[in-house]
């Protein structure tokens, strides 16, 4: 294959690999809760490095969930989950200290909620084409990095 040829089977690869932001953002949640499982195990069989790596790969997954916000158009919404994401992601180091686990299991009922909630808003409205413009619904807006505005409902539901 001529050097062009390569290159052009590299940005096709590219195009096909884009995945939409709704389902990204669920995948992102799908894995924090498999990390924490995980954590969670590591800190029962007192596994530091298992415990910690974990943690370590959801206060990434957590960074990136708020850096996605957009507060500009998510209001009280973005703040919200912005809030709530924060103090995830300071309360999850404690761990190493004292291996608490019900600092790991509260994370993990909060993602598993968060979850939840997405599957039954932004996924429901991806997968059906109605967009984040539904009339009477609160809003979170998310993926402000591309430009597209997902919504999300119910975010005031106790975890």
């Amino acid at each position: 294959m001529a050097p062009n040829g390569y290159l052009k089977a590299y940005r096709e690869a590219g195009r096909q690999a884009v995945i939409h932001p709704v389902k990204l953002i669920h995948m992102m949640f799908e894995r924090a809760i498999t990390l924490l499982d995980e954590a969670e195990k590591g800190a029962l069989a007192n596994d530091p490095r298992q415990r910690g790596e974990n943690i370590s790969r959801v206060i990434a997954i957590l960074n990136e969930l708020n850096a996605s916000l957009d507060h500009e158009n998510g209001g009280e919404q973005a703040a919200f989950l912005a809030g709530l994401y924060e103090s995830m992601i300071v309360e999850l180091p404690k761990v190493s200290i004292d291996n608490d686990v019900e600092v790991i299991r509260r994370t993990r009922r909060y993602m598993g909620r968060l979850k939840e909630i997405w599957e039954e808003t932004a996924m429901d409205e991806h997968e059906s084409g109605q967009g984040a413009t539904e009339k009477g619904r609160a809003r979170a807006f998310c993926g402000g990095r591309r430009g597209e505005s997902v919504s999300v409902a119910n975010l005031s539901v106790s975890i």
